[in-house]
């Protein structure tokens, strides 16, 4: 079995259901239905979780359902991750490189769901991920494929009534370290602290007197304080650097700081770089155009707002801007500032004077857009200012 076979077996079969119920349980799953079925005595066994022993029993099951050759391919390709649609190896030879592959379909009777995405939306997010590699806050793309292959058997379950055969698309792009991979914002920080001789797995170091051991703590949640703020600064900052391309990403967790997926952000807590990575969700704005058609027609804004029109549209990017705006202005410690800034532009909102809303977000941009984590420091790190 050669690779673009695997492939096409592996999408139409084991990836939805690795998206349904992830990408171990899912392969152990398949494994363990081959098992009971060729005994029916030993129904309900559980596969051994040593993974010297469990190896050989799902490359057999792997072997025996989708062909000769699968296991060697599904060893060969590594699966690094799995998403609702696409599914992520690491490149064979090169591990800095990744590729994302996905089915897609061009019926507009076929939903996107698990295992299938619309060619439409598959274009979209190549289009999106080459402003944001321009922006500098996602992996650099180096080459997509794409070629004909069959329409599954079954989609979401059911018989795939589609007429049309489906595009296999490929993402080769650069690998990176997601926040989820390092173990968590939480994890990254730890590590960094106690780089710096703070321990944060201690309360206290166990030698030093009483006040010895107040200021080790109080540096230390110091540390952790500044080095959050830090991580909330260059989201901040990524976000209106992907606005300045007109995308707004909308995979990045529920609420208004959207650092909810770790699988989605790669930082580096040292050079305080921050990357977004997979633009399956976005939305794309042409936002100066949306601002010139609005004008044209000012006293429509009641309309506008009911059918998503220009105005409204407009508006609607604003307010994402303008809560990255304000999660900076409060990671620097700036908080009646940021209160103060979104009071001002909802009354400008209110008022119905998009142009002068755009021009206060354009100031506040500038104002995140000059802040440091310097200015991070400065505000968390007191026991710095004690030695002045």
């Amino acid at each position: 079995m050669d690779e673009q076979e695997f492939l096409n077996k592996f999408t139409e079969y084991l990836a939805p259901l690795m998206a349904h119920i992830g990408k171990k349980q899912g392969v152990r799953a398949v494994a363990q239905r081959y098992f009971e079925d060729l005994d029916v005595d030993s129904k309900g066994k559980e596969l051994p979780n040593n993974e010297k022993e469990y190896a050989p029993m799902r490359d057999e099951a792997l072997e025996s359902i989708y062909g000769k050759g699968f296991a060697e391919q599904y060893t060969k390709n590594k699966l690094i991750g799995q998403g609702g649609i696409g599914s992520v190896f690491e490149m064979q030879g090169d591990p800095s490189k990744v590729r994302k592959v996905q089915r897609t379909t061009e019926d507009p009777n076929v939903m996107p769901g698990f295992g299938i995405q619309s060619k439409e939306a598959a274009d979209d997010e190549v289009e999106a991920q080459l402003r944001a590699m321009k922006a500098g806050v996602a992996p650099r793309l180096h080459a997509v494929e794409t070629y004909p292959v069959a329409k599954r058997k079954y989609d979401q379950g059911q018989e795939n009534r589609s007429k049309q055969e489906e595009v296999m698309q490929i993402m080769e792009m650069d690998k990176v370290s997601t926040v989820d991979d390092e173990g968590g914002i939480d994890e990254i920080i730890d590590k960094k602290v106690r780089n710096f001789g703070f321990d944060n797995t201690k309360d206290y170091p166990y030698k030093g007197t009483p006040a010895q051991k107040t200021r080790f703590r109080e540096r230390k949640e110091q540390m952790i304080q500044s080095e959050n703020a830090k991580y909330k600064l260059a989201l901040s900052k990524a976000k209106l650097k992907l606005a300045d391309q007109g995308i707004v990403h909308t995979d990045l967790g529920p609420g208004h700081e959207g650092n909810r997926r770790p699988d989605h952000l790669s930082y580096d807590p040292y050079s305080n770089e921050m990357q977004i990575i997979d633009y399956n969700q976005v939305e794309s704005f042409n936002h100066a155009n949306n601002l010139h058609e609005h004008t044209r027609n000012m006293n429509l804004k009641e309309e506008e707002l009911k059918d998503y029109t220009p105005g409204a549209n407009a508006e609607h990017f604003l307010d994402h801007k303008v809560n990255a705006i304000i999660q900076g202005m409060t990671a620097v410690g700036n908080e009646d500032l940021a209160s103060q800034f979104k009071g001002l532009y909802e009354e400008t909102l209110d008022s119905g004077d998009l142009l002068a809303a755009d021009d206060l977000v354009n100031q506040g941009r500038d104002i995140i857009d000059k802040h440091s984590m310097n200015d991070v420091d400065n505000f968390h790190l007191k026991f710095l200012k004690k030695r002045k």
